[in-house]
C-alpha cells in the first residue's frame, strides 16, 4: 500500500524539509433426456441460467414463485454490488458480488441474464457436454490488466500473478457465455509504459492469446509480465494512473490488441486513485503530490468507447482499489483512506489504501458493465475479486454485447 515518508527540515517540525514518497454458476450435469438442462427441477446451464420463468438455486432450476425460505424476498443469498455515497455524491459500485445468485429477480441468476428466443430455447448455454454453441453475445474478450507498480502493491501483484491463481482466472474466463470464449490478455502499468511482456518474449504480439497458447503458458507469461511492473521506473509521487495509462494504450493502439468483435475488459488494480484529487499539489493540506492534472473521466470513457466503434456496451471494467465510501481515517496530509490509517507517532498518521473515488466513479459510469471490489479485503482476495467479477458483471456484459457483423 502507499505510504508517505516524511522528513521535515527548515521551519517545520524543528526545521526539517519535507520529502514525500508514495509507495504507497451453475454447472449443468448430464442427467439424460429425462431432465434437460434449464428445465424445471433440472440442472442450470453453465452460465447459471434456466428456461423463462425459472431461477437457478443451488444448481437447480426452480419456479420463480417458490418460497426459498428467505424472510425478505428481496434479499440475496450473497452480497451484491451496490453504490456508495460520499458527501451526497454517488461513487458507483462499492462491493463485489459473492456467494449464490439472487432469487428476487426471475430474469437474472448468477449475474447473467437468462435469455431465450421466442420458442423458449436458451441462448446463453454452450459446452463440450451439451454441444450447444452460444448464439448471442460475445465470442471473444480482450482483457487488459493495468497494475500499480509501486512497492506497496507487491503483495497484491504476487497474489494475482501466482500461476495457480491466474490459471483459475483463465478457466473462469474460458467458461463465460457458455464456454469457448477466445481471449487475449495484455499487461501494462500505472505510468504509460505500454504493453509489458516477460523476459525473453519473442512473439511479435505483446499479449497472450488463447488461440496460440495453453492456459498454463498464458498463466506463466502473465506472471513474467507482472514481474516487470514497477521494475522500469514508476509514476512520480501521487501520479499513479492505472485508468489513464490503460486508456492511453488502447487509444490509437497500432498493435491490433483490440478486436472489433471482442468485449474490451479493463482490470484496474491500485491502492490509490487515478491522478487522485487528494494527490494533486494544492489538493491536500501538505501541498505535496502530483503536478499532472487528471483527465476528465468522461474523456477517458469516450476514448475507450471510440476504440469499440462507438458502442459503449463493448467496454467493461473491473476495479480493485480502495472503497471511497469506507471511512478508514486520514493521513497527515488529510488524504482520506479506506483502511489501514494509523498514527505512526504523535501527530503523524499514515494510511495503507486510499480512496479511489475516480476509479469507482468510472466503474459506475459503465453501469452493469462496471464492477468494483475493495482492495482492503487483502492481497489474497484480488484474484478472487477478478473471478467474481468475471462470473457476474463481465459475463452479463458478454451476453449483452452484440458486435456488428
Amino acid at each position: 500500500m502507499r505510504t508517505w515518508a516524511l522528513a521535515w527540515v527548515g521551519g517545520v517540525l524543528g526545521g526539517m524539509v519535507v520529502a514525500a514518497a508514495c509507495g504507497s454458476g451453475g454447472t449443468g450435469q448430464d442427467e439424460g433426456d429425462d431432465c434437460p438442462i434449464g428445465a424445471l427441477e433440472c440442472p442450470c446451464t453453465t452460465g447459471g441460467a434456466c428456461n423463462p420463468g425459472l431461477v437457478c438455486v443451488a444448481d437447480r432450476c426452480i419456479n420463480a414463485s417458490i418460497d426459498t425460505g428467505d424472510d425478505d424476498p428481496s434479499a440475496s443469498q450473497g452480497t451484491t454490488a451496490g453504490s456508495g455515497t460520499m458527501g451526497g455524491t454517488t461513487m458507483g459500485p462499492t462491493t463485489v458480488t459473492t456467494g449464490e445468485p439472487t432469487t428476487s429477480d426471475p430474469d437474472t441468476t448468477h449475474g447473467v441474464v437468462s435469455s431465450s428466443s421466442d420458442d423458449g430455447i436458451l441462448l446463453d448455454v454452450g459446452s463440450a457436454e451439451t454441444g450447444i454453441i452460444p448464439t448471442m453475445g460475445c465470442q471473444a474478450i480482450d482483457m487488459l490488466f493495468a497494475i500499480d507498480g509501486s512497492a506497496s502493491m507487491a503483495e497484491e501483484r504476487a497474489a494475482l500473478a501466482a500461476t495457480g491463481s491466474f490459471t483459475q482466472v483463465i478457466m473462469t474466463l474460458e467458461g463465460l457465455n457458455g464456454g469457448g470464449i477466445e481471449y487475449r490478455i495484455g499487461v501494462t502499468d500505472d505510468d504509460d509504459h505500454g504493453f509489458l511482456v516477460p523476459p525473453g518474449w519473442f512473439d511479435p504480439n505483446p499479449w497472450f492469446d488463447s488461440t496460440t497458447m495453453t492456459p498454463m503458458e498464458i498463466a506463466n507469461a502473465f506472471n513474467g509480465a507482472v514481474g516487470q511492473v514497477g521494475g522500469i521506473g514508476g509514476a512520480s509521487t501521487g501520479c499513479e494512473h492505472v485508468l489513464s495509462s490503460a486508456t492511453d494504450l488502447i487509444d490509437g493502439d497500432p498493435s491490433g490488441f483490440v478486436r472489433p468483435d471482442a468485449l474490451l475488459v479493463l482490470v484496474l488494480l491500485t491502492d490509490v486513485d487515478d491522478y487522485g484529487a487528494y494527490d494533486q499539489q494544492g489538493g491536500n493540506t501538505c501541498g505535496l503530490g502530483c503536478a499532472t492534472p487528471p483527465s476528465s473521466l468522461m474523456g477517458l470513457h469516450d476514448a475507450l468507447v471510440a476504440a469499440k466503434g462507438g458502442d459503449p456496451t463493448g467496454v467493461a471494467a473491473i476495479v480493485v482499489a480502495g472503497d471511497p465510501s469506507a471511512a478508514g481515517g486520514f493521513n497527515f496530509c488529510n488524504q482520506p483512506g479506506s483502511c489501514g490509517c494509523v498514527e505512526l507517532f504523535p501527530g503523524l498518521w499514515d494510511c495503507d489504501i486510499f480512496h479511489a473515488t475516480r476509479l469507482y466513479d468510472f466503474a459506475g459510469m459503465l453501469g452493469a458493465n462496471g464492477h468494483a471490489a475493495d482492495l482492503c479485503d487483502g492481497p489474497m482476495s484480488v484474484p478472487t475479486a477478478v473471478e467474481t467479477a468475471l462470473t457476474t458483471s463481465i459475463e452479463l456484459a458478454c451476453v449483452n454485447y452484440e458486435p456488428e457483423g
